[in-house]
């Protein structure tokens, strides 16, 4: 009896209210059934297949990686110089089948590595089935940046896994959405109008009739942000964490609302406890959140049925490990890795990301894909403390504001030394009670009396790709 009820619950979570079932139909005289272009068609194709794999059982999601993976090994061996000597180091042949053992054995790619040994690391024979090759680029915030060749395939299967995550929240793909996110032009999407575009996405857009997107530049001032918003009335918000909780402290402070809005989405940074219960406190309306990266793409999403991040595990392998190198059991926090499991341009295998990430538990809602509790940012941004040990600060400038009795708009805490802590606010300078009672209640918060110097800013500048972090150590 438990099975036709299994059944019955996944066919109607895969068909949520509000997103078109009919894709777009390029043909003149049909409407139905309809008939997408053939890029949409490979997007709706692989998006029919997410949907069933998100159910498989960890043990078939594993043995399907680990084929994919043979393949993806065979190619690096033959064509990326890197890899030849790394793969055969690892004890792998070409032609066996892939252990997890094997896996296990490579050695880890860092970003210093992706960074000095860029040219070795492209393949020099790209399936053309594969598509057009484009280059991206990380943010580099500690210097240079990490630049991967990336192909067309690896666009047609990220379109799907965002679809899904769609389809997974209910979104209506035929309402507007408004995005404020770091812009690379300096003359697109400038305030006060920003910039418009229809459809979400260019390769959704063909599939579905998507809605129309507003889009304007995150450097401009959290006022003038909230007056586009007013006047543009979006059904979905898609911005940083750190500019939403800007705009919603600001929307709080001048009792102003968001009319018509019908649900925010997040990316780029982490996502705080404080700005979630100020999505509840001002907006009232759903929030989900994504983990990314420039190299792969999107790795993880916020699962419907539970609080986790699902891995995508149809695109990355993703793995955890502890300080010992073995992977993490839920509840654990680790290093993240993540293997690209269809980039045959520049393969990245076991790439070790730089971030921290949290351990979930399985699956509530019955998804077989693997989950994360919590991202937690850059291992390079976390605080070391004198003994050697490391934490990962959580900061917010309302409980500094609480403590002073003053309006507090950004705070940025710096590492300077083992002893030493800048903390940088943007606000009235402050009484010299003040200025000791913030600097206690920060050394209270990071776990030892740090020498706390006081800096007054008129503004803090977000980094490259727009991104605002409120921890930076300089060790």
């Amino acid at each position: 009896m438990a099975a036709p009820r299994q059944k019955k619950k996944r066919q109607a979570r895969q068909r949520p209210a509000g997103v078109p079932l009919l894709p777009r139909s390029t043909i003149p005289g049909v409407v139905w059934p309809p008939l997408p272009p053939s890029s949409a068609l490979q997007v709706l194709a692989l998006l029919q297949q997410l949907k069933e794999s998100q159910w498989w059982n960890p043990e078939q999601l594993r043995e399907h990686q680990l084929r994919q993976l043979e393949l993806l090994f065979a190619h690096a061996h033959a064509s990326a110089p890197y890899y030849r000597q790394s793969l055969s180091d690892a004890g792998y042949q070409p032609g066996q089948s892939l252990a997890e053992d094997a896996f296990s054995r490579l050695p880890l790619l860092t970003r210093g590595t992706v960074q000095t040994h860029r040219e070795q690391l492209l393949s020099t024979a790209i399936p053309p089935q594969h598509g057009r090759v484009h280059t991206v680029s990380t943010a580099g915030s500690t210097g240079s940046p990490v630049v991967v060749s990336k192909t067309q395939l690896m666009a047609l299967i990220g379109h799907a896994l965002i679809l899904r995550e769609h389809e997974w929240h209910g979104r209506d793909l035929a309402a507007k959405m408004a995005v404020i996110r770091f812009v690379r032009d300096p003359s697109q999407a400038r305030p006060p109008d920003g910039m418009h575009q229809e459809g979400w996405d260019a390769l959704s857009h063909q599939a579905y009739a998507t809605g129309p997107v507003a889009l304007l530049d995150i450097q401009t001032p959290i006022e003038v942000q909230l007056q586009w918003l007013q006047r543009e009335r979006p059904d979905y918000l898609m911005t940083y964490p750190s500019n939403l909780h800007a705009l919603l402290e600001h929307m709080a402070s001048k009792g102003r609302r968001l009319k018509g809005l019908k649900g925010v989405h997040t990316i780029s940074e982490i996502l705080g406890d404080a700005t979630r219960e100020l999505v509840r406190e001002v907006l009232g309306v759903p929030l989900t959140d994504s983990y990314s990266n420039q190299e792969a793409g999107l790795l993880a999403s916020q699962c419907p049925d539970c609080s986790n991040y699902h891995v995508q595990a149809e695109s990355v392998l993703l793995e955890v490990l502890d300080e010992e190198g073995k992977p993490c059991s839920p509840g654990e926090t680790g290093r993240v890795l993540i293997t690209d499991l269809h980039n045959f341009a520049m393969p990245l295998l076991r790439y070790e990301t730089g971030d921290l990430a949290e351990v979930g538990e399985p699956c509530s809602g019955g998804r077989g894909l693997p989950t994360l509790r919590r991202i937690l940012g850059r291992v390079r941004n976390m605080l070391t403390l004198p003994d050697g040990s490391q934490i990962y600060p959580r900061l917010g400038t309302k409980h500094f504001a609480a403590v002073a009795g003053v309006a507090i708009s950004q705070i940025q805490v710096v590492q300077k030394s083992l002893e030493k802590i800048e903390l940088k606010m943007v606000c009235g300078r402050l009484s010299v009670d003040q200025e000791r009672e913030i600097s206690e209640t920060l050394c209270a918060a990071l776990g030892h009396p740090f020498d706390v110097d006081v800096v007054y800013v008129d503004k803090i500048p977000r980094g490259p790709g727009g991104k605002f972090e409120d921890f930076l150590s300089e060790l």
